[in-house]
């Protein structure tokens, strides 16, 4: 599918159920494959049982999507965009990025990537398909050439055609996006794209109600990622102009390096924070987010100190953008994050919380 900047939604949390299973990385990426796609497979399996030609199909259909998105990554590095991951869906893959690329040109580049290669592949495998014969069972709907080569190279074809659509969440629809930001405002060029791409999921899911019920899905799909990158752009765009200062927690609860962890955690649950921050004679000592603590057992908790646990040093000053600090509070996956002075960087002024990214996106509201 395409490039995926870090998501906003001001009534989430960044700690949340993980949805996909890492399976590797390639280059530093870690490559997680969607619980969606893991069943796909294993219906495919029992539905092309005995001869699992379909099932081989499909597993060629991941390491294309891979490919795809990898040339997604390849060029958001050239210009020094952090890829975290790589999601595998039934329709496709989203490369997750920490940022919507500043440039157009850079954007555009970025997306057209993923389905320039897969046309390339696919006509390198037709071309092939003319002088190797390798003779396959006819299944449809997931083959209909006969020729493995001539099948692979459907697939791929298939996968860049679709993902050119001038639509989101398609790679088209950002091409379509950088295009129009050259002319108009940025969330204006995503509104446009966003509109498209949800007419054509209810098109879809229209032709897949009269004709093919994988429609539907394909629809849905479509229509919930065209919805949820407005969304996301919309909260981002309004958000950027709103200081920490203006909605950071003035008041923050702390532990010192020798509070007991249970204690701590007591501490943490009246102040309604998921991470436990550190300082020590005022000094900001780090963060313990909570996926740290809760790898340790309940009985051990009573005699461990916080200073045992391994601390982010990670804060944000006052001056700068509350969106600045959701991202690194994404990336970081940490739903408090310090506040520090800028003339003394170990001097804790406040937090930042998933509250306080819901309040800037409503006081951005008021002055719109």
């Amino acid at each position: 599918m395409g490039m995926n900047p870090t998501p906003i939604n001001s009534h989430s949390s960044t700690s949340h159920v993980k949805s996909s299973i890492r399976i590797g990385s390639v280059w530093g990426i870690p490559i997680e494959l969607h619980i969606t796609f893991l069943l796909l497979m294993v219906a495919v399996f029992f539905l092309s049982y005995p001869d699992l030609y379909s099932f081989a199909l499909t597993l060629f259909l991941f390491v294309f999507v891979v490919i795809h998105e990898l040339s997604h990554s390849v060029v958001a590095r050239h210009y020094n965009i952090k890829v975290r991951d790589i999601v595998l869906y039934p329709i496709g893959g989203v490369s997750e990025i920490d940022e919507i690329p500043d440039r157009p040109s850079v954007e555009w580049r970025m997306a057209i990537a993923g389905p320039l290669v897969s046309l390339l592949m696919g006509g390198i495998l037709f071309a092939l398909g003319q002088v190797i014969s390798i003779e396959t069972p006819a299944v449809p709907p997931f083959t209909t050439a006969g020729s493995l080569m001539l099948d692979l190279a459907n697939i791929n074809l298939l996968l860049g055609a679709f993902n050119l659509v001038p639509a989101f969440p398609m790679d088209g629809g950002r091409v379509l996006r950088a295009f129009l930001a050259e002319r108009m405002k940025f969330s204006d060029a995503t509104r446009y794209a966003a509109t498209i791409g949800k007419i054509l999921g209810m098109v879809f899911a229209v032709f897949g109600a009269l004709y093919d019920f994988w429609l539907i899905i394909i629809g849905l799909f479509v229509y919930i990622g065209a919805d949820e990158e407005e969304q996301s752009t919309i909260i981002s765009t309004a958000i950027a102009g709103i200081r920490v200062k203006e909605v950071m927690y003035q008041e923050v609860v702390s532990a010192r390096p020798e509070t007991k962890l249970a204690d701590a955690m007591d501490m943490m649950f009246r102040a309604r924070y998921h991470d436990l921050l550190i300082e020590k004679d005022g000094i900001f000592q780090g963060i313990v987010a909570w996926d740290e603590i809760k790898k340790i057992k309940p009985e051990e908790r009573t005699g461990m100190q916080v200073g045992q646990l391994p601390a982010k040093h990670i804060s944000i000053f006052p001056d700068e953008s509350i969106l600045e600090a959701y991202k690194i509070m994404a990336r970081e996956g940490i739903d408090l994050l310090p506040v520090v002075d800028r003339q003394v960087p170990d001097k804790v002024v406040g937090a930042v919380t998933n509250e306080s990214v819901a309040y800037a996106y409503e006081k951005s509201k008021s002055v719109r």
